[in-house]
């Protein structure tokens, strides 16, 4: 027999909706979607792990969008399997452990995202210094210059994404 962990999960106090609405907003503030944010607080206010059914039947999200968002927020490291013997069905819990959390998240969308704009503005300034008008190429500088000055703050992500 299934567990029927979705009971665990009411929405219907005020800190249960509050705290479903912080997550919406903390994922729209990271450039997720709101079904992100509504999953992941799904999972963080439920006592037991879920399977996609259960996210399913309490927003009413489609089958294949919270099976694409489980999926993205696995590989972003904020949910993680949970093991249950109990059924055939995957079932997601929080990923409790914030090392783990923040390396893959820094590992799989912020460093790639930043080294391929670091590669882009390299190019555009190499051009705008070539053949642009002088007034590009001097924004570009300016770029560089704040580039320089953030290094630091790189090497701080970097080794949070590397530890």
């Amino acid at each position: 027999m299934e567990m029927e962990s979705n009971s665990t999960i009411a929405l219907t106090s005020e800190l249960d909706r509050e705290t479903m609405a912080y997550w919406v907003e903390f994922a729209d503030a990271l450039g997720f979607s709101r079904s992100a944010g509504e999953i992941y607080g799904l999972i963080f206010l439920s006592v037991d792990p879920l399977n996609a059914d259960d996210i399913v039947e309490k927003l009413g999200i489609s089958r294949s969008g919270v099976g694409q968002t489980l999926k993205m927020l696995a590989e972003i490291g904020a949910i993680r399997l949970a093991r249950n013997l109990q059924s055939r069905k995957d079932h997601y819990e929080l990923q409790t452990d914030l090392g783990v959390l923040i390396r893959l998240f820094l590992n799989s969308r912020v460093l790639p995202r930043l080294e391929e704009l670091g590669r882009r503005r390299a190019t555009l300034s190499a051009l705008a210094h070539q053949s642009g008008p002088a007034h590009l190429s001097a924004r570009f500088e300016k770029l560089d210059r704040w580039r320089g000055k953030t290094a630091p703050l790189m090497a701080i992500i970097r080794g949070l994404a590397s530890e």
